[in-house]
């Protein structure tokens, strides 16, 4: 009975034994796989919003060779340029050895690595391949070298349900009246106005008189029979207006940026000045490398930045309430310029002089 235990248990041996060499000879046939060879059609791409639906680049590599056969799928990768492809913009190819990429498809990929939009770039651009056993270890994944490419990624205005706001500001024109857009689709219009005087107005649910028109109905309150809206002085609003609730403000606002990147840091505005003619806020300051944030009144009431890290939104060139800091990687001289005319796309840029 002895005999027999100590040959199954040498027997048992065996085995495992014979399983760890596999599993060592699997490694070295994945640490022996070829490196991946990438061709890229062009070293500098032209992006416009005409041309979204073609082709901007092709990319093609060698296949992977992991030394036995495998199912590899391959993901092409970008970065910034001089980037360490951490947090890269991934495009899956399947298990192609080439990938046509569209001009929306490369421009919504810069924009998301934080590319401003009408500025020239560079960004990194490499092959991942990988074959499923699991896909999480390192061992399984082959990448190709780095190219690197130039281009200008560009602004995606999105076209969100709007309101009309026809005065006597601007003729009681409501084909011409700015608006203001519920970027949620929920009946919840916001949008920034300059009134260049004290003046009435109304509310319009199109670009003419002949549908739904929203007056007063009381302090703070919309009627769609009710007499003009009113504002008291001159200046630049931020109005809203809610069609569910029937309510309506309109905050006066000045505009500044604050932060380590600004001449007075976090402690002290430093303020924009607004030019009607181009509906732009601008200052030119001299910046450090740092962060900033455009804020409305010297408060943080109101105040936009570029992105938000915490949902996995990176930063796209477009405002957002309450957003993450915007970083200013180089000191310099900067013109910077907020746009806050176009609803629910409001623009920033900061131009080196």
């Amino acid at each position: 009975m002895k005999s027999w235990f100590n040959y199954l248990l040498m027997a048992c041996l065996a085995l495992t034994m014979l399983a760890a060499c596999e599993k060592d000879e699997d490694r070295l046939i994945l640490a022996e796989s070829t490196t991946l060879a990438l061709t890229s059609s062009a070293t500098s791409v032209s992006l416009n919003s005409g041309t979204a639906t073609n082709e901007a680049l092709r990319l093609s590599w060698t296949p992977a060779d992991y030394g036995f056969s495998a199912a590899v799928t391959y993901t092409v990768q970008l970065d910034k340029q001089g980037g360490t492809f951490e947090a890269p913009v991934n495009i899956s190819a399947g298990s192609s050895t080439s990938l046509s990429v569209t001009g929306a498809t490369l421009n919504q990929s810069l924009l998301r690595l934080g590319l401003a939009p009408n500025n020239a770039g560079q960004f990194a651009v490499r092959v991942m391949a990988a074959i499923a056993r699991p896909s999480s270890d390192p061992s399984n994944m082959v990448y190709s070298n780095a190219a690197t490419v130039s281009a200008t990624p560009y602004l995606v205005i999105v076209d969100y349900p709007s309101l009309y706001v026809p005065g006597d500001y601007q003729g009681w024109t409501p084909a011409t009246a700015p608006r203001i857009a519920s970027v949620k689709d929920n009946k919840v219009y916001e949008g920034y106005i300059y009134f260049s005087k004290a003046s009435p107005f109304k509310i319009t649910s199109a670009p003419n008189w002949d549908n739904t028109n929203y007056g007063t109905g009381g302090t703070g309150k919309l009627s769609t029979t009710g007499g003009d809206l009113t504002i008291a002085e001159a200046g630049y609003y931020l109005v809203k207006a809610d069609l569910t609730a029937l309510t309506w403000s309109a905050t006066k606002t000045t505009w500044s940026v604050i932060g380590a990147a600004t001449p007075g840091g976090w402690d002290t505005d430093s303020p924009l000045t607004f030019n009607p003619a181009t509906n732009t806020w601008t200052a030119t300051l001299d910046l450090k490398a740092g962060e900033l944030k455009f804020r409305a009144n010297n408060a943080w009431d109101i105040n936009y930045g570029d992105g938000d890290s915490k949902n996995g939104a990176a930063a796209d060139g477009l405002l957002d309430f309450n957003a993450d800091n915007i970083a200013v990687s180089t000191a310099g001289r900067y013109l910077v310029t907020l746009n806050l005319s176009n609803a629910g796309n409001y623009i920033y840029t900061l131009t080196r002089q």
